[in-house]
């Protein structure tokens, strides 16, 4: 952990001045984007407005998209609703008809667009049109994150994706499989090196690689080999990704020994149940500047919401208009706003940060 993000967590236990700071944050980065003309910048100043009265009706348009390729994944990890088939919605792949429906409704506000949700990405046959065609109505940022088993160099170069995320269990076959179950290290690594490779031949500036090590118990042992892994073959990114849970008993069988890498309470978890450190108070900024939308086209409040429990509409049959300050969505604001506790997909949730904008 950096000193920078022991500062923060040391400022989120102060919630009052947290929640000061990051109003503040917010206005500058809106401010600043709005000067240097990013795309969506005034759209986060309105939505930053808005989350400083707490309004339940947003001013600005949401700039950071999430939008879901597939939700059908190659691989079982077992804390993935997807992976242990609990996910409880038709397995579907976003068409590209459906996608530049949705994004021709909202590039023009689109600042990041995080093309993945609760699906490997890469299964999608027409994922390169639909990213190549997003990039082409000027979307700045389009990331996504994959378990690098279908990653294929050229494709990746060829559609102008910004950013993308590897996502690996270890650094050994037998560890990077307890989690990634049914994947092979040395599959990704190839998929991996072969994008690095080709980046440099064909200068794709452009294009930033991250490498993610999801820490557990099982494999806290090789982030030093890790890191070394990542230095000699000059990846863009770190990332010792912090592991998830959704219960005490996977808590127990793969949290890592360094509780600084926990998102949750060790003295709750010791007496049986999970919390996160950081309890969000009636509080979350990313109702005012994010969506997620699935490969059905329904939109769900966050990333939170695999199951799409708490659809607020459909963007390939309504408007973006019709839905953003909709009954649905501002009832949805008015319990984060009054009774957070209460809803599920709030409860192991430690809230996200201001929306960057790029």
């Amino acid at each position: 952990m950096t000193l920078l993000d022991k500062i923060k967590k040391q400022i989120k236990k102060n919630y009052n001045l947290y929640i000061f700071l990051r109003n503040l944050h917010g206005l500058s980065k809106g401010i600043s984007g709005l000067f240097t003309g990013k795309r969506g910048s005034w759209d986060h100043i309105k939505s930053t407005m808005s989350m400083m009265k707490k309004d339940t009706y947003v001013s600005g348009f949401p700039m950071n998209i999430a939008i879901e390729p597939t939700n059908a994944c190659n691989l079982k990890c077992p804390v993935c609703e997807t992976g242990v088939g609990d996910l409880r919605r038709k397995t579907t792949y976003i068409k590209f008809n459906d996608f530049k429906t949705i994004i021709d409704k909202v590039y023009k506000h689109t600042n990041v667009l995080m093309y993945y949700f609760m699906g490997e990405p890469f299964l999608n046959n027409d994922w390169v049109k639909e990213v190549r065609y997003a990039k082409e109505m000027g979307i700045p940022f389009i990331t996504t994150c994959t378990n690098g088993d279908f990653a294929n160099a050229e494709d990746i170069i060829e559609s102008r994706i910004d950013f993308v995320s590897f996502q690996l269990g270890g650094m050994s076959n037998e560890t990077h499989k307890i989690y990634r179950v049914g994947s092979e290290l040395d599959k990704v690594m190839v998929n991996l090196k072969a994008l690095l490779l080709l980046k440099k031949e064909k200068n794709a500036h452009w294009l930033k690689i991250e490498v993610g090590f999801i820490l557990m118990k099982h494999n806290e042992h090789e982030v030093e080999s890790f890191k070394k892994f990542c230095k000699e073959y000059d990846v863009d990114y770190i990332n010792v990704i912090d592991p998830c849970v959704r219960t005490v008993e996977q808590g127990h069988e793969m949290l890592p020994t360094d509780k600084n890498h926990w998102f949750y309470n060790p003295e709750d978890f010791y007496k049986g149940y999970l919390t996160p450190k950081i309890v969000p108070q009636n509080d979350c900024s990313w109702i005012y500047y994010s969506m997620v939308i699935t490969a059905a086209g329904d939109i769900v409040p966050c990333c939170r919401d695999p199951r799409a429990t708490l659809k607020m509409g459909n963007l390939i049959t309504d408007s973006l208009d019709e839905i953003w300050n909709n009954k649905k969505y501002q009832n949805f604001r008015k319990r984060v706003l009054t009774n957070q506790k209460d809803i599920d997909i709030c409860k192991l949730c430690s809230g996200y940060g201001i929306s960057d904008i790029v």
